[in-house]
């Protein structure tokens, strides 16, 4: 057996193609092999748990998530923890947001049940976001918040633009990192998809990052792929990730790299 009994799968730019979908049926056939011979797939996002679930629907072997980049742990489909902002720093970060940098092209907070969207984005066409709603203060949400998401998908600015906002953000108590998609996640300190891998293989499977074979593809697969026993950049992967990766995918993820990589290192007899 592969001496990686864990594989962490980023969803956007990774599984994903550039137009939000994946080889389901092929994804399927392979996690069904993977799974017969002992392995453990899970998807490790810093999509809301809301969204994966209607991602993952075709696919129900898939029950472990770490959500919101760490921030909410999911195993065999029922959520066991999740690290939420405070009240007071949601605010501050509203505030700082519509001060200091261009407005965003959208705005979002995810939830325990589902995405908040900022009342002036109605126009913004959301079909990432199953379920959502929309507010005009954070008084009106009555559930956790773990995720507050800035994007400027439609004036595109550049991604060096956006990582000088990640590092303007940044304090003791915030986790911001670059998400793609010209997009900005804001987490609490101390979250990210590596910290959420540790718990859910520990917690789930008594496991260690050193069994974990990641695979991603931006700034919020760094930790993971730095801390997990070997790491994947895809091959459409940003600059910063390709300089802490162990591989990189021969495909990227137009052309079912993560796939052809994962059928390569577990489904035939090269390792």
């Amino acid at each position: 057996m592969n001496k990686y009994r864990f594989i962490a799968i980023d969803v956007d730019g990774t599984l994903l193609d550039d137009k939000d979908h994946f080889n389901i049926k092929r994804f399927n056939t392979d996690v069904a092999k993977l799974t017969q011979r002992g392995y453990h797939v899970i998807i490790a996002s810093g999509n809301s748990y809301d969204a994966l679930t209607s991602i993952f629907k075709p696919c129900p072997l898939i029950k472990n998530f770490v959500a919101e980049n760490g921030g909410r742990i999911i195993i065999n489909g029922q959520p066991i923890t999740g690290t939420p902002h405070s009240l007071a720093t949601l605010q501050l970060l509203l505030t700082t947001i519509d001060k200091s940098f261009p407005t965003p092209d959208i705005l979002s907070l995810s939830g325990e049940s589902q995405t908040f969207i900022a009342s002036q984005y109605r126009d913004v066409p959301v079909p990432y976001y199953p379920h959502h709603d929309y507010f005009d203060n954070l008084q009106e949400i009555n559930e956790p918040i773990y995720n507050l998401n800035i994007s400027w998908f439609r004036k595109q600015l550049a991604q060096s633009t956006i990582q000088s906002y990640v590092k303007r953000l940044n304090a003791d108590n915030i986790q911001a990192t670059y998400s793609g998609a010209y997009g900005i996640d804001i987490l609490p300190a101390g979250v990210n998809k590596a910290n959420g891998l540790k718990q859910l293989v520990k917690g789930a499977f008594n496991g260690h990052m050193n069994e974990v074979m990641a695979f991603g593809d931006t700034s919020n697969d760094i930790e993971m792929l730095q801390e997990a026993g070997y790491g994947y950049a895809m091959k459409n992967a940003t600059a910063d990730l390709l300089r802490v990766a162990d591989g990189i995918t021969l495909l990227d993820n137009n052309h079912d790299g993560v796939l052809n990589e994962i059928e390569k290192c577990f489904l035939s007899q090269r390792i």
